[in-house]
């Protein structure tokens, strides 16, 4: 599940949000996440190169708030994991796609305190996102000199997709070094080679609003599905089962993660008013924990 090591998770007693998390998105270059973009239109239905997820994908808010169950208490309580190890050593045993997503629901509803408590913990997830996406528009739109010259030394060198990919992440996050720094700018190189793997003729330089949409959703999803990985490996490692069956197993996973989050970006792109990318990674972010949550 990636290449996050696994762990016992976070322990009850811990605060939800860390001490150090307000510092933790310091060295991240924001500076673009101003950036508009348009509404997309509505997508065909099943028009998507991720499978369908299960359970409800919905989220609207009376769902959302059934779920929730927002918690009043700044400090994680006992047991927090425990429900939604259980549902995913269940999802590994029978495959069964609702366990996985019953999991998820847990992970966010008690582990992570509700969709509110969530968003926050993830917040670094939301500004990484919001300035890839406004970065990459300024790379398209050739509005920004410094950007410029980056970008014209960058195609004089003839970098490779991947040298390329690194290079924007360089360019967002030049230092980094706290946990969740490293684990965006983890998520943001997978959500780069996503795209390539989606659409081969990518050029990471002249992105459409629509690919770099989908970037901004990826690079969420990879970063909720490695902070799941974080504090459930262990369920993976403790089970005995072939490498085949749990890669297919974390496949589905992500596949489901990346399709909550891509139906999130479709509903927050659906307003009908151009918006930030700022504002569309936040809203993004919490309208698919919210989406979890209800499940």
């Amino acid at each position: 599940m990636g290449t996050s090591t696994s762990s016992a998770g976070a322990g009850s007693g811990s605060p939800f949000d860390p001490p150090w998390l307000d510092s933790a998105g310091e060295s991240i270059d924001d500076s673009h996440a101003d950036s508009m973009l348009p509404p997309q239109g509505d997508e065909p239905e099943g028009g998507s190169e991720d499978n369908q997820s299960p359970g409800n994908t919905d989220g609207d808010a009376s769902q959302s708030n059934a779920g929730d169950q927002e918690s009043g208490s700044n400090t994680a309580p006992s047991g927090r994991y425990k429900e939604a190890r259980t549902s995913m050593g269940r999802f590994m045993r029978t495959g069964d796609r609702s366990d996985a997503a019953r999991a998820i629901g847990s992970f966010v509803r008690k582990g992570l305190g509700g969709a509110s408590k969530a968003a926050s913990r993830m917040r670094t997830s939301s500004q990484v996102a919001a300035a890839l996406g406004g970065f990459l528009t300024q790379v398209r739109d050739a509005t920004d000199p410094t950007i410029n010259e980056w970008v014209t030394s960058a195609r004089a060198r003839g970098l490779s997709a991947q040298d390329a990919a690194l290079e924007v992440i360089n360019q967002i996050v030049p230092s980094g070094g706290s946990v969740d720094e490293e684990s965006a700018k983890h998520a943001m190189n997978q959500a780069i080679i996503h795209l390539y793997e989606v659409d081969p003729s990518t050029d990471i330089f002249a992105l459409t609003n629509e690919q770099i949409s989908s970037l901004m959703g990826y690079t969420l999803a990879f970063d909720v599905y490695n902070r799941v990985q974080l504090e459930l490996g262990r369920v993976f490692e403790k089970l005995k089962f072939s490498a085949q069956v749990v890669q297919e197993r974390l496949a589905q996973v992500q596949d489901y993660v990346l399709v909550v989050v891509r139906d999130a970006m479709q509903k927050v792109q659906n307003s009908g008013q151009p918006r930030s990318v700022r504002d569309i990674s936040n809203s993004t972010l919490r309208k698919a924990l919210e989406i979890f949550g209800a499940q």
